[in-house]
């Protein structure tokens, strides 16, 4: 296979933020992956608003449009699919992709269940396709840079308070279609999470309620505390009642309502704003171990496009896909995510520890 021509489901906003790499026309794309990016095609794009995938198809390619799925599921001379729809879908669609033989980019979160995670991981590994979630955090500069120098910390603690209160009817908010501001929003802070802890979930306790809006279905806050596998402990505090604006210049003057520290044995940091900057700190003597530097602010210093990572998912899963390399956001980790925070939930409504 010398190009990847990709089918798109659903014709949004995160959508064209995916589709803006195809070609390697955008300037954020990392060097490395431009040649993956330039044998990206768009060959169909469908969207209940016909309007929408068409002016996708005006600003990106295609051969043509439709607000029928199974079109692009169908197509011959589709080989992957891109599905950026509401979070309800994600499940459907991705079985149906993978069982006509499509590669599958999905946006996050994965699945809005414990069933629909087993069906995905299971269809997954089965059927032998790529099957990558977008889970931008991975990609972030600082998150990376983190991970590199503590691969496996004795305690992580993740912060995920956006920097408002979500609008009460929107779509993301139901229960059903978007499972709320933790799972939909706060599941690229819990995949960072798991990402620099560099080990399983075992158990977690969890507090929470319903705090800043009407709906009592859905839990807008949760503080967790979280037991690992290999014996390292954590936290996790999600909600959409915080003000990024609090922690501006504190480590680093973007503000960090996204946030994941790890400290190990004396030594410490922090991935801040989706992980796109960094921050070490050291109680150790330079002969145990030297900062790579104080701190990475990459948002700044190559700015906040290609220090955030988004530019550089589709390329990624094109190369996956083209040498058959395995990626690096599986449905396995798509699943935890969701598992996690259905946990959290679980715990905070019966008052039990969980286990995994």
């Amino acid at each position: 296979m010398g190009e990847v021509r990709l089918g798109v489901i659903g014709c949004g906003g995160m959508c064209k933020a995916h589709l803006r790499t195809i070609g390697a026309k955008s300037p954020n794309i990392s060097e490395p992956l431009r040649p993956f990016a330039e044998k990206i095609t768009i060959y169909g794009l469908a969207d209940v608003n016909l309007q929408k995938a068409e002016g996708h198809r005006q600003e990106f390619g295609g051969e043509y449009i439709t607000d029928d799925p199974e079109r692009i599921f169908t197509d011959p001379k589709i080989d992957a699919v891109l599905i950026t729809t509401w979070h309800d879908t994600h499940a459907r669609f991705s079985l149906r992709a993978m069982e006509c033989g499509k590669h599958v980019l999905i946006e996050k979160p994965m699945a809005m269940t414990e069933r629909e995670c087993d069906d995905i991981v299971a269809l997954a590994e089965r059927s032998g396709v790529k099957y990558m979630v977008a889970f931008r955090c991975r990609f972030a500069k600082g998150a990376q840079a983190v991970r590199q120098e503590f691969p496996k910390p004795d305690n992580i603690i993740a912060h995920a308070r956006t920097t408002g209160i979500w609008r009460e009817g929107g779509w993301a908010q139901d229960p059903i279609k978007g499972g709320g501001q933790i799972l939909s929003q706060g599941c690229h802070v819990v995949d960072m999470m798991f990402y620099l802890a560099g080990a399983e979930p075992e158990s977690v306790y969890a507090t929470g309620g319903v705090f800043h809006h009407s709906r009592p279905e859905v839990i807008d806050t949760i503080n967790a505390a979280v037991r690992y596998k290999n014996g390292s402990v954590g936290a996790f505090l999600g909600g959409d009642g915080g003000t990024g604006g609090l922690m501006a210049g504190h480590p680093l003057n973007n503000g960090c309502p996204f946030f994941v520290m790890v400290v190990d044995k004396g030594r410490s940091a922090i991935a801040i704003d989706h992980g796109e900057n960094c921050h070490f700190e050291s109680a150790v003597p330079e002969a145990v171990w030297k900062k790579p530097y104080e701190a990475g602010n990459f948002s700044i210093d190559l700015g906040g496009g290609r220090a955030s990572g988004v530019s550089d998912i589709l390329p990624t899963f094109a190369q996956c896909i083209l040498n058959g390399e395995p990626v690096p956001t599986t449905a396995f980790d798509g699943a935890r995510t969701t598992r996690f925070i259905l946990k959290c939930f679980e715990s905070a409504r019966t008052g039990k520890v969980i286990r995994f």
